[in-house]
């Protein structure tokens, strides 16, 4: 995943000693864990424009760069694919990594990477439009999963042959800021028809509103 301006400066941020604390600003909880994933136990690495850390905690496993540009890159892990080393959430007999994805979990993230992306446009790093690309993988294979507290199954022939989504806009910082959320709803749908699932918006607000 990458958020940058739409117009390069390499000093967008010209303290280098400022980016810990503007993300601490804008970090993203809609579920508990934070978006992007900050350890305060450990100081992020300083580069030469950049700062960047990685966390390795149970299932949840990720790294992320952030430079004085305003571009941030972000990569991390499916969850559901790191139950066995996971004490919160353990791995079940029938757990296999690789073979689902989360309905909610994609609607989800979908959601915390379009918020932040607002929220970082509202900042020194930001501009006064935003790219953000997305990919989603691997896919090949993966079924859809219900999970919610109420129904964990997946969906029977709701499988994806394709090895990953890429998801890229250009956006106007006033239609970030007005309509994050329902950009997110309209991604989540598009990653859903490549399974063959064809959902409606609807529905995914609906999802997203009872919160699992």
């Amino acid at each position: 995943m990458t958020i940058r301006p739409s117009h390069f400066r390499k000093d967008r941020v010209p303290d280098i000693s400022s980016l810990t604390p503007l993300l601490d600003k804008i970090v993203v909880q809609l579920r508990g864990w934070d978006f992007p994933h900050i350890d305060h136990r450990e100081a992020p690495a300083i580069g030469i424009d950049s700062i960047e850390h990685s966390f390795d905690w149970e299932h949840n496993k990720g790294a992320w760069r952030f430079y004085q540009s305003g571009q941030f890159f972000y990569v991390f892990a499916i969850a559901l694919d790191w139950r066995d080393e996971s004490r919160w959430w353990p791995a079940d007999q029938n757990w296999k990594p690789g073979t689902l994805l989360g309905i909610g979990d994609v609607i989800f993230q979908y959601a915390e990477i379009l918020e932040f992306a607002s929220r970082l446009a509202l900042t020194e790093a930001g501009d006064e439009s935003m790219h953000i690309s997305v990919e989603v993988g691997p896919l090949a294979g993966r079924y859809l999963y219900m999970d919610t507290n109420r129904n964990r199954w997946p969906i029977d022939l709701h499988r994806a042959s394709i090895d990953g989504f890429p998801f890229t806009t250009t956006i106007e910082k006033s239609r970030l800021l007005a309509e994050h959320t329902n950009i997110a709803f309209s991604a989540a749908l598009e990653l859903f028809k490549r399974f063959g699932w064809a959902t409606s918006i609807d529905i995914i607000k609906d999802w997203y509103g009872k919160r699992g």
